[in-house]
């Protein structure tokens, strides 16, 4: 066919596609309108038909103030909840509805692999940390301090914070007011984020606390002293001289639930001062970088709980992050866990490497969106998708070259693995096998269909040159045991914390 009779059956083929597309529904309309005051639009094929009209769509209805109007729901409602200015009339939300079930399919899809896992690589060695450890196997914090050689372990139920030396010995053990969720190691002293209450709730009862340590980074923490209080739900914290006036102050992650905050806790002194960077609920991890290029550490920021969304806080150099950017936005049912930047290109610019899979909320169906995305950065601080690897609830990532051949590698947890089918899924291991930035060889481990797992710890601990990784569990039996009030026990023979060893140099 001649090239210009060619274009003219394109132009007729789209003339009849574009009269014959229906037209937005009202319910449509009125769905963009709506569901995207608070927060990136919920496509309705994101979740199946009776996860939106059981489940999902119910808990939206007080927040476009409709649905149930009586007199108990009413005063049972949080106070702390985000409801539109304007209801949403009965009518209106009724259309909503109609165009959610309509649309959304009966099932989602299964999750469709780039390559099939190989079970159980040469690169890893993998058994528990410490053998016969009690424990409620609800990790709720888990980090390595390479300075003084030293591993902290924290947990929920029995809100024990344990301190280990680098031979995996146990050489403190601390019983908290409430589940402790990071820590600020130092050599005299710690600094403990304790959480006040771990499940979801709107009061600001999470702590920094000061623990100090006699005779050594070996010695027992004794509690000194509360830094900061009245947290909504701390997650997060980092130490940061905001304004280079050689006082620390401290970056929190205040993940709350109606409320919620990142934060800024300025060194006034006697005290700490707060300035709010941002009061919207699910702040749950930072990184400060200098992503301008101006020589100034900003804020980049990872949210959940709702407005899912990666944002940079720029500093304009006298410690002030009045005005903020947003790097990536996600839907509200993405669930996301975890962000950390590194350069996977090689062109000098800091990419995202972005994980979601939270999965414990209203809609607690197998998606198949959830997994491991490389965002990269073109430069300008414009990041676009160019990696997905689709795992079950996929909940935090180390990233590092573990095999040392030159590349970054991925190691991944998952809270929410698929049981039944691939329970061995819920610990991956992404090789980068080049020559392509985005080439990765996906490995699986038999270890992982004994829990589901989540947090992350890196670190030589064996001094051979290779970083080992350290695994935490989230046990949800002990979890769903715990918010029904039954209490999570702690047992032996539940490993609590996994030591993946770094083999690839062995022979």
């Amino acid at each position: 066919m001649h090239a210009l009779a060619k274009l003219a059956a394109l132009a007729l083929v789209c003339s009849v596609l574009a009269h014959c597309r229906s037209p937005k529904s009202e319910g449509e309309k009125l769905a963009h309108q709506y569901c995207s005051a608070c927060h990136a639009f919920p496509d309705p094929e994101l979740l199946d038909k009776n996860t939106w009209q059981a489940s999902v769509l119910p808990q939206m209805a007080p927040r476009l103030g409709t649905g149930d109007q009586s007199l108990s729901a009413q005063m049972s409602r949080n106070p702390h909840m985000t409801v539109l200015a304007t209801a949403v009339s009965p009518d209106q939300w009724e259309k909503i509805v109609g165009f959610y079930v309509e649309r959304a399919p009966a099932a989602l899809p299964d999750q469709t692999l780039p390559a099939e896992p190989q079970l159980d690589p040469d690169f890893f060695t993998a058994g528990p940390l410490v053998p016969q450890l009690e424990s409620s196997a609800i990790i709720t914090l888990l980090k390595t301090d390479s300075a003084q050689r030293r591993i902290f372990i924290g947990e929920a139920a029995t809100n024990r914070l344990r301190m280990l030396d680098w031979n995996r010995r146990v050489i403190a053990t601390l019983t908290l007011r409430s589940p402790p969720t990071d820590v600020i190691a130092e050599r005299q002293r710690i600094l403990v984020l304790e959480s006040g209450i771990l499940e979801p709730n709107d009061e600001p009862r999470g702590t920094l606390a000061q623990y100090d340590i006699g005779g050594g980074a070996a010695g027992s923490p004794q509690f000194s002293r509360i830094l900061i209080d009245s947290l909504f739900r701390p997650v997060f914290v980092r130490q940061f001289d905001a304004d280079g006036d050689g006082r620390s102050d401290f970056l929190i992650c205040e993940f709350g639930d109606n409320r919620g905050r990142l934060a800024l806790y300025r060194n006034a002194g006697t005290k700490y001062e707060r300035q709010v960077l941002d009061a919207t609920p699910g702040a749950i991890r930072l990184e400060i970088r200098d992503l301008t290029g101006d020589g100034h550490p900003d804020i980049v920021a990872l949210f959940g709980q709702g407005d899912e969304r990666i944002v940079l806080y720029p500093n304009n150099g006298k410690g002030s992050f009045s005005e903020r950017r947003v790097l990536a936005r996600f839907p509200p049912v993405y669930g996301s866990m975890y962000f950390s930047m590194h350069d996977f290109n090689g062109d000098g610019t800091l990419d995202i490497l972005y994980v979601n899979g939270d999965n414990y909320d209203f809609s607690r169906v197998l998606k198949p969106y959830h997994g491991i995305r490389i965002l990269e950065n073109d430069g300008r601080n414009d990041f676009t998708e160019r990696y997905f690897f689709p795992m079950y609830g996929a909940a935090h990532a180390a990233v590092a070259d573990f095999d040392q051949d030159g590349d970054l590698d991925i190691l991944a947890t998952s809270n929410f693995s698929d049981p039944q089918r691939h329970p061995e899924r819920a610990i991956l291991f992404l090789e980068n096998a080049g020559p392509s930035p985005y080439t990765f060889r996906p490995y699986a481990f038999s270890i992982a269909s004994r829990s589901q797992w989540n947090l992350m710890a890196t670190g030589d601990l064996n001094g051979d040159g290779w970083l080992d990784v350290l695994i935490g569990a989230m046990r949800l039996e002990n979890i769903a045991r715990l918010q029904r009030g039954a209490g999570a026990p702690s047992e032996i023979g539940i490993e609590p914390v996994l030591l993946f060893e770094n083999t690839t140099a062995r022979p």
